[in-house]
């Protein structure tokens, strides 16, 4: 690519060069005097606006088309050296006066520019101006009585040059792509056609029998009204340059107005007759095209303004405060009640729409912004036409002159008003609630807490904003228990249920935690609110009840009321599943006796060490209750064979049958052990319980008896 670009540069300094020096051989061959002195002179031109546009790489090219301008003039190399030194001066120096100042636009599109493009030609044509002629003076080719008219004739032609043909590239580099639009091409085409026969008959004296001495050289400033007023800057320059060709092209050929004593008079006349031409018509397309371009921009800001103003729901209103008119947009009527907009609006018929509880404030604050001229911005509550009650706001500024004005908007408030105190609700039940709340956001990063968050946590609340919401964690639960949490959150937005957390001061309590996700208006995911409270008290109390409801208070098994719920499910597990169920009846012969002889104290401590043998001996899926006194009672589930049934309630008789703690006598307390199968002899809960007692009843001291023998023998 680097080295495509330097080709291509180098192909456009070439180009250059020779379109310079080609200029230049035109300018010398038909509009020069015998002695090679011209007023025209467009190089000059071509070599400024070529560094403007192209920048200071294309000095060379400006130098190498001076160099052999003045070699096809048959200058000797040192002369065109010299002189070539002296042109590019000038481009580089005019070039370089306008790239420093800001007030100037290559683009031309105000009077300053040119302004500034004429001090330019004027500064740097001095130096080209000086150089030339004193080279050509040491030279020999210029008389030293002549010096002075050479070097004014050098830079009238230089800045002739460069006041016609710079401006004329500066503008045209971009095309009118409008004079050729259908709607316009008629025009254009008139125009040019016009511009050119009437140039044609001023200037080269076409159809002289027609015209005769009607045919003038103001004439072409008619077309100058024409040009500026319809076709701007590149209509004028476009005039401009062919009136300046044609002109000349009348000269060279002893025609036309300028025909007078001499080419040189000649030259001068038409100098100043474009200097003239250009000062009238450019300034004038220029004022044109300012005004356009300021019409076109008032234009936009308008239309933005309205867009800003409808995008808002406020309508515009300009209020004349000599006569109270108001001037205003369909949607400051609009807000009002009004359909279609009333044909005149006065400061009269916004105080009758104010409710009487604020037209006399709204009047006041008003009239002190006028009095101070000052802005005011008032909220107060209306009466539309329709009857309906709104919230508006009224701001405007003070805008002096005669008269003086005020002017701003109106906008209907009343969702914001009314969202404003859903918002203070909001937050005053947020900082007022006795329920924890901790708003966070997507990342688990607390924003917010009310009071009632550091009641139960414990932090304040500059202590966790900013902290991920972890800092709460307690560590009692597994990453299978957050997964199932915030997969919840994620398909449904919400999740509720109990949660372990841990207060500042490291103690482990209970919340039952509710989560939900707040949605933006786009259904983006915004924030996440937990709302939490403190149920450790009542999880105890809660446990200590079912304690007591299921659990024998003496010895810690199970209570009658735990093992029927039990032995229900049990029992119809089994016969989902085909499993067998064993129920142990456990009675003590001698207990009355034990109570009497040792007390009971005695006997409670046996009870609990019953108890304990038996939760020994069986598994940890198994259970044991107590049922009444000294009777328990063994649940097994999930069995497979009756022998291990046999063999387990072989084994708690042995267990059963050792000796207590305090108690001497040995063979004062007796076990016997009845049992029953399901469903081998009930299917029912309460079927089984019968069978058990049943086999008990008929069991020998010291021993375990089935309800079915034949079902043990069976197996």
């Amino acid at each position: 690519m680097k080295s495509q670009s330097g080709v291509t540069v180098f192909l456009k300094v070439i180009g250059v060069a020779l379109l310079y020096a080609a200029l230049a051989k035109l300018v010398l061959a038909f509009f020069s005097d015998a002695s090679g002195v011209t007023l025209v002179w467009f190089p000059s031109g071509l070599g400024l606006v070529t560094i403007i546009l192209g920048g200071w790489r294309f000095v060379p090219a400006v130098f190498v088309g001076a160099l052999l301008a003045g070699l096809l003039v048959d200058d000797s190399l040192a002369i065109s050296a010299g002189i070539a030194v002296g042109n590019t001066l000038e481009s580089w120096l005019g070039a370089w006066f306008l790239s420093g100042h800001s007030g100037f636009s290559p683009a031309l599109k105000h009077p300053r520019d040119f302004v500034w493009l004429g001090i330019a030609a004027l500064f740097s044509a001095g130096f080209s101006a000086l150089i030339g002629p004193m080279i050509l003076l040491f030279a020999g080719h210029v008389a030293l009585d002549s010096a002075f008219d050479s070097m004014l004739h050098w830079w009238m032609a230089d800045v002739f040059g460069m006041a016609l043909l710079t401006p004329l590239v500066l503008i045209w580099k971009d095309w009118p792509l409008d004079w050729f639009a259908p709607r316009r091409l008629p025009e254009t085409l008139a125009f040019i056609a016009l511009s050119a026969v009437c140039g044609q008959t001023v200037f080269l004296a076409w159809w002289p029998d027609l015209f005769g001495d009607f045919a003038k050289s103001y004439w072409p400033f008619m077309f100058v009204i024409w040009a500026a007023a319809r076709f701007g800057r590149h209509g004028v320059t476009l005039l401009i340059t062919m009136t300046a060709v044609q002109s000349l092209w009348g000269l060279e050929h002893g025609v036309g107005p300028f025909v007078g004593k001499g080419v040189q008079e000649g030259l001068l006349s038409i100098w100043f007759y474009l200097l003239i031409f250009a000062a009238v018509g450019i300034p004038l397309a220029l004022m044109l095209f300012d005004k356009e371009q300021y019409t076109r921009a008032l234009r936009q800001s308008e239309a933005r303004m309205g867009f800003a103003l409808d995008t808002i729901g406020a309508g515009a209103w300009d209020l004349d405060l000599a006569s109270k008119d108001v001037q205003r947009t369909p949607t400051h009527d609009r807000i009002f009640g009004y359909s279609q907009m009333r044909r005149v609006w006065s400061y009269q018929m916004l105080l009758d729409h104010v409710l009487p509880g604020h037209r006399e404030a709204v009047d006041a604050r008003f009239q002190q912004a006028i009095g101070m001229a000052a802005n005011c911005d008032i909220e107060c509550e209306i009466r539309r036409a329709d009857g309906e009650k709104r919230w508006i706001r009224i701001a405007g500024c003070y805008l002096p002159g005669r008269p003086a004005r005020m002017a701003g908007i109106v906008q209907d408030v009343t969702d914001s008003k009314l969202a404003e105190e859903d918002r203070q609700l909001a937050m005053l039940f947020y900082q007022g609630c006795s329920e924890a709340m901790m708003i966070t956001d997507l990342d688990g990063l607390i924003v917010s807490v009310n009071p009632a968050f550091a009641d139960v946590t414990g932090y304040a609340a500059e202590e966790v904003i900013g902290k991920n919401a972890r800092i709460l964690g307690s560590g009692r639960h597994d990453a299978a228990f957050f997964q199932a949490m915030w997969a919840a959150i994620q398909a449904t937005g919400q999740w509720r249920g109990e949660i372990w957390n841990r207060r500042k001061n490291g103690e482990l309590y209970v919340e039952l935690l509710t989560i939900n996700t707040i949605f933006d208006r786009n259904g983006l995911e915004l924030r996440r609110i937990g709302v939490f409270f403190d149920i450790t008290h009542r999880k105890l109390t809660e446990e200590q009840l079912w304690q007591q409801a299921n659990f024998d208070p003496l010895t810690g098994a199970g209570n009658r009321r735990m093992l029927y719920a039990r032995l229900d499910q049990e029992v119809k597990k089994s016969q989902r599943s085909g499993a067998l169920l064993a129920l142990m009846i456990v009675s003590f012969d001698g207990f009355k006796e034990l109570n009497e002889s040792l007390g009971y104290a005695k006997g409670d401590s046996v009870l609990q060490e019953v108890a304990q043998r038996l939760v020994g001996g069986i598994r940890e899926t198994d259970i044991v209750a107590r049922l009444d006194g000294a009777e328990f009672a063994v649940l097994l589930t999930e069995l497979d064979k009756l022998d291990s049934i046999a063999k387990l309630a072989g084994h708690l008789a042995e267990l059963l049958a050792k000796p207590y703690a305090g108690v001497e006598a040995t063979g004062l307390l007796n076990c016997r052990i009845g049992i029953a199968l399901s469903p081998v002899d009930a299917s029912d809960a309460e079927g089984l319980q019968r069978s058990a007692i049943h086999a008990l009843r008929r069991c020998e001291a010291g021993r375990y008896a089935f309800f079915n023998q034949f079902a043990l023998s069976g197996n």
